[in-house]
């Protein structure tokens, strides 16, 4: 009878043991999958072209990822296919271990996908449960996608620790071109009014240096615009300067003002646009800057500063609001508030004429909190 119940309590005992080890026999160890962190995508000559960028732990394993003491070496896998699946496909059976995705955070998508399959690119998204919509999304135009995968950052920062992946340390300093996710280009895709911007990366060598040689890094060249599902163009970078003053994103601008040796922090920004009622919409914009001055060696004035501040707001607004006009882009979505708040005024057609007349006036107002370092 003791044995009867002793063999019942090592049953007992033992096989939900079993059970227990038996659900890590299917796990894989981290070094054995590829980890795909970047995903590029085109279309040419009939075919999806995507590009996978890999990043592996065993060349960090027991060290800081953020300095390393060589390059860590990066991959670039490329397949092929009549769908984005098949391109995918191409790709995984020409794998020498499994691919992961549930790490990608950014997707480079060419002028070609912008202009005409953009549907096709959205229906796959939907669809593949490890993409997130928060995933950063940038434009390519010039560079070789291949080569832009293949820029390291300073200090042989993986690609991971660059610009494109955690563009917020550069924002906090600089408040150019929002960024964009998967998530607003789809939720503005459908939009009946206003247009999507898109930034596109470009590899720059003239700014830095690494070894003696120069240094490759990726920058924002510009953005690609959109509405109404159609492909409207390109402004580079130097173009969209409008757009600072109007940016969801605005941390912190540095402001020069030529010719006064002016140096200037711009610490705060808040506009509100006001919908005037017209045969077609038209706005109102007050816009309120409050600035630091860093330094003034010629002990200009404020009031001279000011003045020179709204003239290069102004310059700044007119040149991008022109060449929104040049594409047939209403680039600074102005069309969006009348749609929201006054959606009975006007049809689709009049809510979607933009043009040189649409700004009845731009009221801006300029408050100087630290008058900074003088002679």
């Amino acid at each position: 009878m003791t044995y009867y119940y002793t063999s019942i309590f090592k049953i007992t005992f033992i096989l939900p043991l079993l059970f227990f080890l038996g659900g890590c026999l299917g796990t894989k160890e981290i070094q054995s999958e590829v980890y795909i962190t970047a995903l590029g995508i085109d279309y040419s000559n009939d075919m999806y072209h995507l590009y996978f960028q890999a990043f592996g732990f065993t060349n960090v394993a027991g060290s800081d990822p953020g300095i390393a003491s060589e390059p860590a070496p990066i991959v670039v896998g490329h397949g092929k296919g009549e769908t984005i699946q098949g391109a995918i496909d191409d790709i995984e059976k020409n794998s020498v271990n499994p691919l992961y995705y549930g790490h990608i955070q950014t997707f480079f998508i060419s002028k070609n996908i912008m202009d005409g399959h953009l549907d096709e690119f959205f229906d796959f998204f939907s669809r593949d449960y490890y993409l997130r919509y928060n995933t950063l999304a940038y434009g390519y135009e010039e560079d070789d996608i291949k080569e832009i995968m293949n820029v390291h950052g300073l200090f042989y920062k993986p690609p991971i620790l660059t610009f494109p992946y955690d563009p917020n340390e550069q924002l906090f300093f600089n408040s150019f071109i929002s960024t964009s996710t998967v998530q607003d280009m789809i939720k503005r895709y459908y939009e009946p009014v206003g247009s999507i911007m898109v930034p596109t990366i470009k590899i720059s060598e003239d700014y830095w240096m690494e070894d003696n040689k120069s240094k490759n890094i990726l920058k924002i060249s510009g953005a690609y615009f959109l509405s109404r599902q159609k492909f409207n163009g390109w402004i580079k970078e130097e173009e969209l300067s409008g757009l600072d003053w109007f940016n969801k994103d605005f941390n912190n601008m540095k402001l020069f003002i030529k010719d006064k040796a002016v140096s200037m922090f711009i610490d705060n920004i808040d506009y509100h646009i006001e919908i005037v009622d017209d045969t077609i919409p038209k706005y109102i914009i007050n816009l309120q800057i409050k600035a630091s001055i860093r330094e003034n060696p010629k002990n200009i004035g404020n009031e001279t500063i000011e003045k020179e501040i709204k003239n290069i707001i102004l310059t700044q607004f007119q040149s991008t609001f022109t060449k929104g006009l040049e594409i047939k882009s209403d680039i600074f979505n102005f069309s969006e508030k009348a749609y929201r708040f006054k959606p009975q005024s006007w049809n689709v057609d009049n809510l979607n004429v933009i043009t040189e007349n649409s700004i009845q006036n731009f009221n801006i107002k300029v408050l100087i909190r630290d008058e900074g370092a003088k002679k």
